[in-house]
């Protein structure tokens, strides 16, 4: 099930404030063009464009946010060695958090936290994060979800099953690391600029049976 909003609907509150303000500030005539262009931001910021997955395979892996890959590693995760992929989400990508491949829900966690800069090394420990532990088949995954100084507040939605490529959370900025298993064949590069919903690899097909 693919979006269709024109922004999302954690921008609705921004909108209704500052469209009032805006509404207000043309009865008197003042800083209409201020609350305009705030306008116009907003709806940037919190626009919700319609994209299609890019594979229908069903052991694609997707990217679950616009963004920029700045770390492809391997690390020891769920007691064996798993492969990280860090994307990094800037103001200028739309911010739905979708899935990557169809998930059954483990664990979920949420903690508050500050808004540091993502590129700080403090921001991974101290800034707002949420984490999904999830199965695909025989395939365990983790999201961790890293909030940026822009998003002031990360919208994680806990859910039960979810199908790729549903939204299931937004930030403005931040981080999402997406953890796999070692032997998953990934078909991207650091420094590549990736699109939600876009491929990233596929789960080992020796799963299968």
């Amino acid at each position: 099930m693919q979006s269709t909003k024109i922004i999302a609907k954690e921008g609705y509150k921004y909108l209704l404030i500052f469209g009032i303000l805006f509404l207000i500030a043309i009865v008197f005539g003042e800083f209409e063009w201020l609350f305009f262009v705030i306008l116009l931001i907003i709806l940037f910021l919190f626009r919700g464009p319609n994209r299609a997955i890019s594979s229908n395979d069903e052991f694609a892996i997707l990217s679950p946010i616009d963004g920029k890959i700045i770390s492809i590693e391997k690390i020891s995760y769920f007691d064996t060695e798993c492969t990280q992929i860090v994307i990094c989400k800037t103001i200028f990508g739309a911010g739905a958090i979708k899935a990557p491949c169809d998930m059954n829900l483990v664990e979920f966690k949420q903690r508050h936290g500050l808004f540091l800069c993502s590129f700080m090394k403090a921001a991974n420990f101290l800034n707002e994060r949420a984490l999904y532990i999830a199965v695909k088949g025989k395939n365990k995954i983790a999201l961790r979800l890293i909030s940026g100084a822009m998003s002031r507040n990360l919208y994680a939605e806990k859910f039960d099953s979810i199908k790729a490529g549903e939204k299931f959370g937004f930030m403005s900025d931040g981080k999402v690391a997406l953890i796999l298993p070692a032997n998953t064949r990934i078909s991207v590069v650091v420094g590549e600029c990736l699109k939600a919903s876009s491929l990233i690899g596929f789960f080992n097909y020796e799963g299968k049976r």
